[in-house]
């Protein structure tokens, strides 16, 4: 277990230490959220996989079932055969062109209630194996959900300490970072402005609670960036970031509909369907400046990036950052709304604004986002095919 350790965020080796301590953990954090995203695209068509099986299964079941009849019957003939076989079996009653017959009939019934039997002894063989395989998936399936459940765990420790490290290094700043803007808000370039200036009066009011105490010439070396321990040192600028951006979540990336853009509805993104309970990690490096409702939406995440950029995640069902808190790519956030059904899906809108306009996000998004789905894709392909052998 992560336990916060009290330490006071003014002594400058203790904060060193707390900033040690956050760059590290966000990496963690990104490790794990990496392997998560991997299990949970392990997880639908493994599923889906089980599931089949478990069908074939029955139906082959049911089929043995439906035949018991005719099965006691084969079964008896051929006892009776393994007791008399033809060869041996005494003379019959009858003339001579009957007892020709008999055995005649006789020859052409045996090679066939053999291949009869053979059948359904390769049909039992087939359902067992068939049974051994859909318990060898059940158990694989059991197992990966208890990986993902102490993936969730890990997270969610991670997320708390994150949470108390940036409490330790950033004190009484709860009201800086409180929400910047009306939950209704109906025009999203208009949130995104509101967002932005409460943003920039909690980075003013730090650089100044920063620069008190200090010389002259100190406090006007100071800048807003120096100002924020929380801030990351490797934090990278959003014009070099085309072919970098990750998917917020892992799962099928519907394409967008062509029609003009729209500041007053979410327009140009990408829906991106994944299961329940997933985790939903940052696009890019950057800064949450909002978390909160946005119609239609229930929870909407606002990252704001550098030169002018924003990410939007839409449709999540709970987050786990909050807003003032920098994050980089690939940090988890925050999690899929939970479902009913295990394999059921989720959707999640993903979209990216620069100067408040819709931008087309998929020409920035990494190549292995596009790889990754394809070989999910085919994995499950191989094995429906496996199932219908």
């Amino acid at each position: 277990m992560l336990v916060a350790t009290p330490v006071s965020a003014t002594d400058s080796s203790n904060q060193e230490k707390l900033v040690a301590e956050l760059d590290a953990l966000r990496q963690d954090s990104i490790a794990v959220a990496r392997e998560t995203q991997q299990h949970q695209g392990r997880l639908a068509p493994l599923d889906r996989k089980v599931v089949l099986l478990g069908q074939d299964a029955a139906a082959r079941r049911r089929g043995l079932e439906e035949s018991w009849v005719e099965q006691a019957q084969l079964l008896g003939a051929l006892e009776r055969l393994a007791r008399h076989p033809p060869d041996q079996m005494p003379p019959q009653p009858g003339t001579p062109l009957d007892q020709a017959r008999s055995r005649i009939l006789l020859a052409a019934t045996v090679p066939a209630l053999r291949a009869k039997a053979r059948a359904l002894a390769g049909e039992i063989e087939a359902t067992a194996a068939l049974r051994a395989r859909l318990s060898g998936g059940q158990d694989e399936l059991i197992e990966l959900r208890d990986t993902l459940a102490r993936d969730r765990e890990r997270l969610a420790e991670i997320s708390a300490r994150r949470a108390e490290l940036v409490r330790q290094l950033l004190p009484d700043t709860d009201k800086g970072a409180s929400q910047p803007a009306n939950a209704g808000e109906p025009d999203l370039a208009q949130l995104i402005a509101r967002a932005d200036a409460a943003a920039e009066r909690r980075e003013k009011t730090l650089l100044a609670r920063a620069r008190a105490g200090l010389s002259r010439e100190k406090a006007e070396a100071l800048t807003p960036a120096l100002a924020d321990p929380t801030r990351p040192h490797d934090l990278r600028s959003f014009d070099a970031a085309e072919g970098a951006m990750l998917l917020p979540v892992s799962g099928t990336v519907m394409v967008p509909l062509d029609k003009p853009a729209d500041s007053k509805a979410l327009s140009r993104g990408l829906t991106v369907t994944s299961l329940p309970g997933a985790v939903v990690v940052t696009p890019f490096d950057g800064k949450i400046v909002y978390a909160g409702l946005f119609h239609p939406y229930e929870l909407v995440l606002i990252i704001r990036h550098t030169d002018g950029y924003h990410s939007l995640l839409a449709g999540l069902g709970r987050a786990d950052i909050a807003v003032g808190q920098w994050v980089l790519g690939g940090e988890p956030v925050g999690v899929m709304p939970d479902a009913a059904e295990p394999s059921s899906s989720g959707v999640i809108y993903f979209e990216l604004r620069r100067d408040g306009r819709p931008v087309d996000p998929q020409p920035w998004l990494a190549k292995r986002d596009e790889s990754e789905r394809d070989d999910a894709a085919t994995e499950q392909k191989v094995g429906d095919q496996k199932v219908r052998e």
